[in-house]
């Protein structure tokens, strides 16, 4: 065995979720070994819907320049019932994070970039070809071994991270188990290239109660067919050309030549007991699995690794107790089970073959067509509901923060495009930085963006009117790295007390910020809730 290494993050798993996080802790200063047993990234075409919160990500990572033309943006979705009738047609219309709410992006593409990013990164080793094994903590750290081509290297850690898929052999390794319950049905998932069709910006439903089927389409000649298998249908010669040529047929002529992939596979829907054992945790599939009708799998392990680099980046440099860890499961985990059990229901709706049932839903949804309150709701794809974080590192307001300032707290800071004050235009999120940030609604209309990188407050306007319900409040958001609202302040005189009342989690916050703390701090809610 060689000598012992030491590193702050060891991250299992180098599929999307692990490079993302891999990348993130870079920016942040954390070095980090990220452990593949593969030998290289996985160029199978698997997730297929990203979200405006993922592309958020990706722009913060430098990728999204390269990613773009590989994408079929700003899409929605199609459902069609029994009859071959539209149903309903969904499309965010008002994006707030600066990226189309949903399009349409191939994963060997993504993977690649972000392959591509963290080699760039000096922070970060790539092993291809290594087995983690043996993962042990403690109090203070963490240690594994790490196998490659009969050479094994062990490995001191601050922390072990699992992106290693919902197969995941360190979550089985540490006896965390999976709530939840395997689907029924079985799916075939066919990708095919050299579609000769214009893409639509829309994905289709065909609910029609014999073959339920779903396509994807995407730019370059890309598209996906999900057809649902029948008692009858034998999965192995489904996956025959022939048979995947007939299936296909009725949407699109193609030759075995067309057909990248054909997969059988049935859907989970579960999600890890806990994300945590000791100096582990968990993210990505090896969290949380779900049936892909929501197109929620991938992008709620984005969501994961941006909630969690950042917080193994403060723990890391001895900023944070451990406790600021806890929360990541406490912020995460809930978000996660409501999208499990959202892509469970609109697999039920997709998936009867009923006639009775499937006629009810038919008429049920014709007719909340006409409740103009249930068809925004539906149309708008309101029921894709974000994150709020009501528990983990955010504070409730005081009284005295205008609503509409309040209604932010726990959510998403939304990114308009900026105008500074040379008349410049570009994304808040490039002034924010990666650290840290507060925003001030300034009363005279403008707003002074601030961290510690900044040698002075940016001074903008929102020139998309994202923020017109709070413009001029005089209000104060403390914006975290991940680009959540941790706190709101009246006021600046406010704010000092607001960071104060974080000290459980964050007790050098204030000083990051240059704000030191307040004489006699303001009485404050308990930390770990914020107003729902």
């Amino acid at each position: 065995m060689k000598p012992q290494i030491q590193t702050d993050v060891v991250i299992v798993g180098a599929g999307p979720i692990g490079l993302t996080l891999a990348n993130l802790l870079a920016n942040l200063g954390v070095r980090t070994i990220l452990a593949e047993r593969a030998a290289t990234v996985s160029d199978e075409p698997r997730a297929i819907s990203i979200t405006d919160e993922s592309l958020r990500v990706m722009q913060q990572l430098g990728i999204m320049d390269r990613l773009a033309p590989e994408m079929l943006m700003d899409t929605g979705a199609r459902y069609f019932g029994r009859n071959g009738q539209l149903l309903a047609e969904v499309r965010a219309r008002q994006p707030r994070l600066g990226q189309p709410a949903k399009s349409q992006f191939d994963q060997p593409v993504l993977a690649q970039l972000l392959l591509e990013a963290a080699l760039s990164r000096p922070l970060v080793t790539v092993c291809f070809n290594t087995e983690a094994r043996h993962v042990v903590s403690d109090r203070d750290g963490a240690r594994l071994e790490l196998a490659s081509q009969g050479q094994v290297q062990a490995v001191n850690c601050k922390w072990v991270i699992a992106c290693d898929g919902g197969r995941s052999s360190t979550r089985t390794q540490l006896g965390i188990t999976l709530e939840g319950s395997t689907q029924v049905e079985r799916w075939i998932v066919i990708d095919v290239v050299n579609s000769r069709h214009a893409p639509t910006p829309y994905s289709q439903f065909h609910c029609n109660g014999k073959r339920p089927c779903v396509v994807v389409p995407g730019v370059k000649g890309r598209c996906r067919y999900e057809f649902m298998l029948m008692p009858h249908d034998d999965p192995e010669a489904v996956l025959e050309p022939d048979s995947v040529i007939r299936l296909v047929a009725p949407y699109q002529v193609i030759d075995a030549g067309d057909i990248r992939r054909a997969a059988v596979y049935v859907a989970q829907q579960r999600i890890a007991q806990t994300y945590r054992k000791g100096r582990v945790l968990l993210a990505g599939d090896a969290a949380h699995l779900m049936p892909p009708f929501a197109g929620q799998g991938l992008n709620a392990g984005v969501r994961d690794a941006a909630n969690l680099a950042w917080k193994l980046a403060a723990s890391v440099r001895g900023e944070a107790p451990d406790a600021l860890l806890d929360t990541y499961e406490q912020e995460r985990r809930p978000h996660a089970a409501e999208m499990v059990r959202l892509s469970y229901r609109i697999g039920k709706v997709v998936m009867s073959t009923s006639p009775m049932l499937t006629a009810l839903r038919d008429w049920s949804i014709s007719a909340l067509g006409l409740v103009p309150a249930a068809k925004a709701w539906i149309v708008g794809m309101r029921f894709l509901r974000q994150p709020h974080h009501v528990h983990g590192c955010v504070r409730p307001p005081s009284n005295r923060v205008p609503p509409a300032v309040a209604r932010l707290v726990g959510k998403a800071l939304a990114q308009p495009r900026v105008r500074t004050e040379r008349d410049q235009v570009c994304w808040l999120d490039s002034l924010l930085g990666p650290e840290w940030a507060t925003v001030h609604f300034r009363t005279d209309g403008w707003i002074e963006v601030a961290h510690r990188t900044l040698p002075a407050p940016a001074v903008v306007q929102d020139a998309d009117g994202l923020f017109d319900d709070v413009s001029a409040s005089g209000a104060v958001l403390l914006v975290r790295p991940d680009r959540y609202v941790a706190a709101a302040a009246a006021d600046r005189e406010e704010l000092p007390h607001v960071i104060a009342g974080l000290d459980g989690l964050l007790p050098h916050l204030g000083e990051a910020l240059g704000m030191g703390k307040p004489r006699r701090p303001a009485p404050a809610p308990q930390v770990g809730s914020a107003l729902a």
